[in-house]
């Protein structure tokens, strides 16, 4: 008598694997990916609010002058942040990395007082938009462990109808 190999118990072992699989991936993209949505204005004309982004968790060592990152919202102390009526304070600030340790300082940063060259272990982080921006002018450069990464991709519109892509 001849009959089926496999049958059943293969394919289901096969959508176990593939659910295992699967699983793994979700867990590795978590881990190394986030998403986040642009909140305010401080980036135009880069980023509009209602953008939506894609975040690589990149080590400090790998981040470089000119990328967008992301990092927790970093208020100066005592400060209030007060959104406009009905919008949320924003939990994470998107924001071009500046300077490096080491860089001289950019002119922003010393024309809000602080000079010679970029301390270890911190970076300068600017809005675009200097105008809408509370970055590293008003609160001092930012730890670098604290830059949760950089931006890789932006898709589709924004409410704004910016376009994808830089």
């Amino acid at each position: 008598m001849t009959g089926r190999r496999g049958g059943r118990g293969q394919w289901a072992g096969s959508v176990a694997a593939l659910a295992i699989a699967g699983g793994a991936l979700v867990a590795w993209a978590r881990r190394g990916f986030l998403y986040s949505t642009v909140e305010g204005h401080s980036m135009e004309p880069t980023l509009y609010a209602g953008d939506r982004l894609l975040v690589r968790r990149v080590a400090a060592g790998r981040l470089r002058v000119g990328d967008l990152v992301v990092c927790p919202v970093r208020l100066p102390a005592g400060a209030v942040f007060l959104p406009p009526p009905g919008e949320s304070v924003p939990r994470l600030w998107v924001k071009r990395l500046a300077a490096l340790p080491g860089d001289p300082m950019p002119p922003g940063m010393v024309a809000a007082g602080y000079g010679g060259t970029v301390p270890p272990g911190v970076a300068v982080l600017l809005g675009d938009n200097p105008a809408a921006s509370t970055d590293s002018r008003a609160v001092g450069p930012v730890p670098l462990d604290q830059v949760l990464g950089r931006v890789v991709w932006r898709p589709g519109l924004s409410r704004e109808g910016s376009p994808a892509g830089w």
